[in-house]
């Protein structure tokens, strides 16, 4: 193996010009494959998290459509984590009612949303979108939309008069601002504690929904986890998950996932054919010095073995020329193209597990393509390339 090895070096290093111009085409196509791979991915990623990452993903709420209100919150959650406990990571109980604020001479029609909210317990992300102040620490405050704030001339600290659906008109202090990075939402919620909201429209121990959201390896098993969540519910209510409501994203997700899988198996196919083509050649070139070998003793099994070689160094050359330029065209890329407001156009985040795979790929891919200009050698017959030389 160890003279097969300097044999397939000496090979390679006597057509320099060749040699370099098979690396620079394996690492032009193992550097798109990566590139593309990291912006696909990188935008299917940011796609999720923009529309469901920080929502509910799933839902338990009554069937009843003119009763939406049930109890037992602590027995229900106590089934949620023995039926998905390891899967489901966290879990918040939300109570909504519609309520109207004054706004200068007029009233505006609003949701309160009260929340079972903790550091450990932010479906919503709510310690990132809170722009000033903080979230309600005790009753009569609520937390208010940007759009709220901007509307009405509000600020942390000011009083707000709300008016609830029995007609009792109350005063609450603004304990914070939150951009919910939705106009709706913006212009629409108010948010305060769970406990509070209940006494506030006398809904003691009643909520709307019990929201969760799953581990991220998870997220597209929701369905599943919903099965089995319906399974121990009361009969009064149903769950839901995030892809009954997202089909048209899911689609979105799907499509993307397919264009860029067909994208790196032709880019893999170039690279092989290119590689078996330029090999192929290779042999003829080298004809004289194989049927020699040949002559000298050495076998079809080595002499095969030489350009099987030839493939792998040229493989992990250009895999590693690859995987590097391909990286750097990602991050530049990441670099200069911005959004409207001045920031990457996506998270940028490097996958490990996917690069290794690509360029895993491209290696196997140069060895099979040696393959090709291996079974030539075999064919070669010593005596006939030794008469004909």
């Amino acid at each position: 193996m160890k003279t097969n090895f300097k044999i397939a070096y000496r090979f390679l290093k006597s057509n320099k010009g060749q040699t370099i111009l098979i690396t620079m085409g394996i690492a032009i196509g193992i550097s798109i494959q990566i590139f593309l791979g990291l912006l696909i991915k990188n935008l299917n990623d940011d796609l999720i998290n923009n529309t469901v990452g920080n929502t509910s993903q799933i839902t338990v709420m009554a069937k009843d459509k003119k009763d939406k209100l049930f109890t037992n919150y602590d027995s229900i959650t106590k089934s949620i984590k023995i039926a998905d406990g390891d899967k489901i990571r966290e879990i918040m109980g939300v109570l909504d009612s519609p309520a109207l604020i004054q706004v200068g001479d007029s009233n505006q029609s609003i949701i309160v949303r009260g929340m079972d909210y903790s550091k450990n317990q932010d479906i919503y992300d709510l310690k990132n979108k809170i722009v000033e102040g903080s979230f309600p620490n005790s009753e009569n405050e609520i937390l208010i939309g940007k759009g709220l704030k901007t509307d009405s001339n509000l600020h942390v600290g000011d009083t707000i008069k709300i008016s609830t659906p029995d007609k009792r008109d109350l005063e609450l202090k603004i304990s914070g601002i939150a951009d919910f990075k939705v106009k709706e939402l913006n212009n629409g919620w108010a948010v305060t504690s769970l406990s509070f909201a209940q006494k506030l429209f006398k809904e003691e121990g009643k909520l709307s929904s019990i929201e969760m959201k799953v581990a991220k390896g998870d997220l597209f098993s929701t369905d599943e986890l919903a099965k089995n969540l319906n399974k121990v519910m009361p009969s009064t209510l149903k769950v839901e998950n995030w892809k009954d409501n997202n089909e048209s994203l899911l689609n979105a997700l799907s499509g993307q996932q397919s264009s860029s899988l067909t994208i790196q198996v032709f880019i893999i196919i170039s690279v092989t054919l290119g590689i078996s083509s330029v090999l192929a050649i290779s042999v003829m070139q080298k004809s004289k010095q194989i049927g020699i070998l040949k002559a000298m003793g050495i076998k079809n099994s080595s002499a095969a073995t030489i350009f099987l070689i030839q493939g792998l160094l040229l493989g992990i050359i250009g895999a590693i020329a690859g995987t590097g330029l391909g990286i750097g065209l990602f991050k530049i890329f990441n670099m200069l193209v911005k959004t409207t407001d001045g920031k990457p156009l996506m998270s940028g985040n490097i996958y490990m597990g996917f690069i290794a795979i690509s360029a895993s790929l491209s290696i196997i891919a140069s060895v099979v393509a040696a393959g090709v200009a291996a079974r030539k050698s075999l064919k070669l017959n010593p005596m006939e390339v030794i008469r004909n030389n």
